[in-house]
């Protein structure tokens, strides 16, 4: 809740890094440091807690404050996060790993996130359990799913895992460093596993998954932050599997994911509209319009709420992706957003603005070196001073047979999104 409720005892959740950080990453990395910074400096109660938990490297409380010890309270039977949800680990590395490719500062990356990244790295090395067929496995975790505690191979944590790993490998080679060579074997055999449900192929959001509510965003987190390599088709079953399984008393964030796995995909109609809708409107209250954490009620005012909302804009509608080499967009939009304009980028000292217009979305390098983009239309490159303009994506105007997908709805009940 930031600074304006004592809501979860000013604690620091993964809600820091999976929500609040891409947004001020993306505009004020200056600020996003400080996040960064954060978990370095409690990166030896991080090695101390693996130990005391029987792993190695780093892994990082699930609820943190002042001192960096695990403070979520008693008693475990009730709050078993703090055992089970060991996905923050890969949540801060992956925060670490962004910075890096937002600003280049290999100082920076061997003296702060290295350490972080690779502690991370051996956390994870040494939690997969290798099988008799050469995959890992990760057995007793909590993903962001926590009505579903206590599980194995779980899909989000898996997906993590398997990254982190990967960042690390990637880290090492961007300092001259030699990894373990484990690391990119044990990335390689830990599986996100897929299944058919319905007819449809879907990721299980865990070993057994039968298809219970899910609380909060959870499988449909792969294709965004975690970027996690599969079909458009499968990738399209999990927002449509998983998104009717989301518990309705859950927090604010999920449709706020919808929208960006759907402006990615392309899916045609304007159900990112629809999601961004629903990620706000349930949750907006008093006359300041702050995010309340749930439909009725919970942390207020939600900062993770507000970070979930801004990355549709900074990352959905803009199709923008950090990577080492250029900045990517896959711009689109829906008939009811006239634009949006993203002011103040950050990439590698270059600031630069994007203006997602209806026929067009125009990229203005603000200051610095040239900018290299990478986009669906091609590769090309930006000029400090000047513009390019590059197709905007209007997956409204694709066919589609929900033929009242794009139209305004009625309804008797004020509940956006409710049957």
């Amino acid at each position: 809740a930031g600074l304006s409720s004592n809501g979860y005892d000013g604690h620091i959740f993964w809600d820091a890094e999976t929500w609040m950080y891409p947004s001020l990453l993306a505009q004020h990395p200056d600020l996003a440091a400080g996040m960064d910074a954060y978990r370095s400096a409690r990166l030896t109660e991080a090695e101390q807690h693996a130990a005391a938990t029987g792993f190695s490297g780093a892994r990082f409380p699930w609820e943190s404050a002042l001192d960096g010890t695990e403070q979520i309270p008693p008693p475990v039977s009730v709050n078993s996060e703090g055992v089970f949800e060991q996905h923050i680990t890969a949540d801060v590395a992956l925060a670490q790993w962004q910075y890096y490719l937002v600003t280049g500062d290999k100082l920076w990356l061997a003296t702060q996130g290295w350490p972080v990244i690779s502690g991370a790295a051996a956390f994870w090395a040494s939690h997969a359990k290798p099988a008799a067929d050469g995959s890992y496995h990760i057995d007793n975790v909590t993903d962001p799913d926590e009505e579903n505690p206590n599980v194995n191979d779980a899909a989000f944590t898996n997906a993590g895992a398997k990254t982190t790993l990967q960042d690390a490998i990637a880290a090492a080679v961007a300092l001259g460093q030699t990894p373990p060579a484990s690391w990119s074997k044990i990335a390689s055999g830990l599986g996100v596993p897929t299944a058919v449900r319905s007819g449809k192929r879907i990721h299980p959001e865990y070993a057994g998954y039968g298809g219970q509510l899910v609380k909060q965003a959870d499988v449909t987190l792969l294709q965004y932050p975690w970027q996690l390599p599969m079909s458009s088709s499968v990738a399209q079953n999990d927002i449509n599997y998983y998104v009717p399984r989301n518990d309705p008393s859950g927090p604010s964030m999920s449709d706020a994911v919808n929208e960006i796995d759907s402006s990615s995909l392309g899916t045609p109609g304007c159900s990112a509209f629809v999601y961004t809708q629903r990620s706000y409107e349930p949750f907006i209250r008093d006359v300041f319009h702050q995010f309340s954490e749930t439909r009725t009620g919970g942390a207020f005012t939600f900062m993770t709420g507000i970070g979930g909302f801004l990355q549709e804009f900074l990352y959905g509608y803009s199709g923008l992706r950090w990577d080492a080499g250029d900045v990517r967009l896959a711009p689109s939009l829906n008939r009811q957003i006239a634009g949006v304009v993203l002011h103040n980028l950050a990439w590698r000292g270059r600031t630069f603005d994007i203006a997602i217009g209806s026929h067009g979305t125009k990229v203005t390098l603000v200051s610095s070196a040239s900018l290299p983009l990478s986009t669906p239309s091609g590769a090309s490159t930006v000029s400090m001073g000047h513009s390019v303009t590059i197709p905007t994506a209007r997956p409204d105007l694709r066919p589609t047979r929900d033929a009242i997908r794009c139209l305004t709805p009625k309804a008797s009940s004020a509940r956006l999104g409710a049957r």
